[in-house]
């Protein structure tokens, strides 16, 4: 079993080095990117010290535990960080999210750098440290670790679906992953935890250190995040689209805030109508609610808000609902007749089979080959 630990342990750290040069000699330098920098060499870290601590390397160690030892504080908030960090394009982020870095810090400096020196001169020189070298410490980390999870997966929903207020179209392809590593986590610490409890409440004397198990997990974990990090893309959402998530409100004060008057109302009506029935926007697979309200005249803020408040809608079923309609008067156009119903999907503006089909069933009710069927020939 050790032997399979060291081929798990040397193999996961090469392939955390090469995703980490990969990552820092790449010309983008995005703030997620550089949060994955220090996820990977933590990762890395992480490995290291479960490496000398199977084969008694004491000087290797005693480095790698002043990084490691304080980690879950670390990757916790790192982790729903980057998530923000991918949505969010507030400048400063990280400087204006400090607070999420006290309880790592506080650690570090209390905890880990007197455990350190005290495993370098052999002997503990603070004696409070050694308060900290039991399953409940341990336990604590993971609970904080957790919490950090389930706030990053609410995050994580709350912007999947601000999508829908600024983009026609988006895939779980795109960010389903993001969805896949934060399960991931969840279960990699659950586990964890598990496990310490089991030690705590039963003391049992296992051959082999069953957190050996957590650390390969999470190890794994992280590469999967490096791996698709290499080619995440980042969403830039309006700043009036974030901060009224943040800031919620019902439909008649925000209409009274933004000072829109029916009258101002019913002239978006208008222009939106005349853009859409002349040009057809929604033709663009790629079509954003800056896009579109560029087109019509009007702020997107505005657009947004005609959209949410007077229509009852999002901007991405808005425009799928149009791209729906359009199928439909293809599908009736001699024209189109040897054309599949994919491709009169691709020709109307969609980019995706899953996401043509459950729009169209959402506003006919029926699916478009049962809609092909009832039209006469």
């Amino acid at each position: 079993m050790k032997l399979l630990a060291d081929f798990i342990i040397v193999s996961g750290f090469v392939v955390t080095i090469i995703i980490l040069v990969m990552l820092t000699t790449s010309k983008k330098r995005e703030l997620p990117k550089g949060i994955l920098i220090v996820l990977l060499g933590l990762s890395a870290m992480i490995l290291l010290t479960l490496y000398a601590h199977l084969h008694q390397i004491h000087a290797l160690f005693a480095f790698t535990l002043l990084f490691e030892d304080g980690a879950g504080l670390l990757i916790g908030p790192l982790v729903f960080l980057y998530i923000e960090s991918i949505f969010n394009q507030e400048e400063n982020l990280i400087l204006k999210r400090w607070l999420h870095f006290v309880p790592f810090i506080t650690y570090w400096i209390v905890v880990s750098l007197p455990k350190t020196i005290a495993i370098y001169y052999g002997e503990e020189i603070f004696e409070y440290v050694g308060l900290f070298r039991n399953a409940y410490v341990a336990l604590a980390k993971n609970i904080f670790v957790l919490i950090y999870i389930f706030f990053s997966i609410r995050l994580f929903l709350k912007y999947k679906e601000l999508m829908k207020s600024n983009y026609s179209t988006f895939t779980n392809d795109n960010y389903g992953w993001l969805k896949k590593l934060l399960m991931a986590f969840l279960i990699v610490f659950l586990f964890d935890m598990v496990v310490i409890t089991v030690y705590i409440i039963f003391k049992p004397s296992f051959e082999w250190d069953l957190g050996i198990i957590s650390v390969m997990f999470l190890s794994f974990v992280i590469f999967y995040l490096g791996y698709h990090g290499l080619k995440q893309s980042i969403v830039h959402f309006p700043e009036f689209l974030i901060k009224s998530e943040e800031v919620k409100g019902n439909g008649k004060r925000q209409l009274q805030k933004l000072m829109l008057s029916s009258q101002e109302l019913e002239t978006i009506k208008d222009k939106l109508n005349a853009r859409i029935s002349e040009e057809k926007p929604y033709l663009q697979q790629e079509l954003t609610l800056n896009d579109l309200a560029d087109l019509v005249g009007i702020s997107d803020k505005n657009l947004s808000l005609y959209l949410n408040h007077s229509l009852n809608t999002s901007f991405y079923d808005f425009v799928n609902k149009c791209r729906v309609e359009e199928v439909k008067e293809k599908l009736k156009q001699e024209e189109y007749k040897k054309y599949s119903l994919l491709g009169m999907a691709f020709a109307s503006g969609f980019n995706s089979k899953s996401s043509f089909y459950r729009a169209f069933k959402k506003e006919t009710g029926i699916s478009p080959t049962e809609f092909k069927k009832k039209i006469p020939s």
